[in-house]
C-alpha cells in the first residue's frame, strides 16, 4: 500500500520525467499542483464544494492528473449542485462547449442564471452575452445590457468591453459614443487586447474621445503585438495613409499580411488591392484575385465589386 504522503513526490516525478529541463519556478509550480490534487481529493470525496472544484479544474487542464473532461465534468456537477458559484461558471462553459458532456446552450445558461443570481461577475457577463445573441435563452437585448452593466460596474473586464462595444453601436441601449470610450479606457488600463484596439480606434476616428492619432497608433500597436487582427488592420491603414506615423507602404502590406493569414475579411480585401496596385510589393495579379476572391467569399462587397471588374473588365 502507497503512504499517502508519498502521493506529492510520485505525481511531481511522473510529471518531471516528461521535460528534461526544468526551471525553479517550473518545479515549484509542479510541486504546489501536485500537493492541491493530494490535499483536494479527500476533501472533495468527503462533499467539500470548494476542494471538488479545484480537483475538476485540474482535470480539466490535466494538471497532476491525466486529463479527463468527463472527470471533471462529474465533480463540477457535484461542487454546482451545492451552489459554488465558481464551479456553476465552469460547468456552464462545459456545457457551451462541450467538453465532456454533450454541446447543450439551454443547460449553460441554466448555470449561468445560478451564478449571476449569486452575485458572480462571470456569470452576469455570460448570462448578458447570452441573452444579447439569444443562445440558450430568450433573446433581449434590454436583459443583457443590464447583466452586462452589474458585471461591469463591479468591475469585470470582458463586460466593459463588450457594454462598450453596445455603447458604441447602440445595441440595446442607445448610443453613446462617450460612454463607450470610458469604457474602452477602463478596459485597456488592464491590457485587455480588445479594449486596447477600441480605445485606438475611438482616438484614431476622434469618436467619443479628442482625436489622438499618434496615441492610437501606440494603442493599436499594443493590441496587435497581442494578436489581434483587427488592430492589424488599422495600423496598416496607418502606415497607407500615414495616421500618427509616417507613411510607409511595404509596413502596410505586411500589417494587412499578418491580419489575412489570419483570415481578417477585410485584410484580405486591402491586401488584394495592395497587390493589384503594386503598392509595398510588386503587382501580382494572380495574387490580387486570391486575396480578394477570399474576402468577396465572405461577403465583402468591395472585394466583390474590385473582382469583379479585375477578372470581366470595367462595365
Amino acid at each position: 500500500m502507497i503512504n499517502r504522503g508519498l502521493i506529492p513526490l510520485l505525481l511531481f516525478t511522473t510529471v518531471l520525467s516528461a521535460q528534461e529541463e526544468w526551471s525553479d519556478a517550473e518545479v515549484e509550480e509542479a510541486i504546489e499542483i501536485a500537493n492541491l490534487v493530494e490535499k483536494s481529493r479527500p476533501a472533495a470525496e468527503a462533499g467539500d464544494a470548494a476542494a471538488q472544484y479545484e480537483l475538476a479544474r485540474c482535470y480539466l487542464t490535466g494538471s497532476g492528473v491525466a486529463q479527463s473532461n468527463g472527470q471533471a465534468v462529474a465533480w463540477l456537477r457535484q461542487s454546482a449542485g451545492q451552489g459554488h458559484p465558481k464551479a456553476q461558471c465552469l460547468l456552464a462553459e462545459c456545457y457551451k462547449k462541450g467538453l465532456g458532456v454533450e454541446r447543450n446552450d439551454v443547460e449553460a445558461c441554466r448555470w449561468w442564471v445560478m451564478a449571476a443570481r449569486q452575485g458572480d461577475l462571470e456569470g452576469m457577463y455570460h448570462l448578458g452575452m447570452a441573452h444579447l445573441s439569444g443562445e440558450g435563452v430568450k433573446k433581449s437585448e434590454q436583459l443583457g445590457i443590464a447583466w452586462l452593466e452589474r458585471s461591469a460596474a463591479a468591475g469585470h473586464i470582458e463586460a466593459m468591453c463588450s457594454l462598450g462595444f453596445c455603447r458604441l453601436q447602440g445595441v440595446g441601449c442607445a448610443q453613446n459614443f462617450a460612454e463607450a470610450a470610458i469604457l474602452f479606457e477602463k478596459a485597456a488600463a488592464t491590457h485587455h487586447p480588445n479594449a486596447t484596439f477600441w480605445l485606438g480606434f475611438c482616438k484614431l476616428h476622434g469618436i467619443g474621445t479628442e482625436r489622438n492619432r499618434e496615441a492610437a497608433f501606440q494603442l493599436l500597436l499594443k493590441s496587435a503585438d497581442a494578436l489581434s487582427a483587427p488592430a492589424m488592420v488599422q495600423l496598416g491603414r496607418c502606415y497607407e495613409l500615414g495616421l500618427g506615423v509616417q507613411a510607409d507602404a511595404d509596413k502596410a502590406f505586411d500589417w494587412y499580411w499578418s491580419a489575412a493569414r489570419m483570415d481578417n475579411t477585410e485584410a484580405c480585401y486591402r491586401l488584394g488591392c495592395m497587390l493589384q496596385d503594386g503598392r509595398g510589393c510588386k503587382s501580382n495579379k494572380d495574387k490580387a484575385i486570391k486575396w480578394l476572391k477570399k474576402a468577396a467569399e465572405e461577403g465583402h462587397a468591395r472585394a466583390q465589386q474590385r473582382l469583379d471588374v479585375l477578372l470581366n473588365g470595367p462595365k
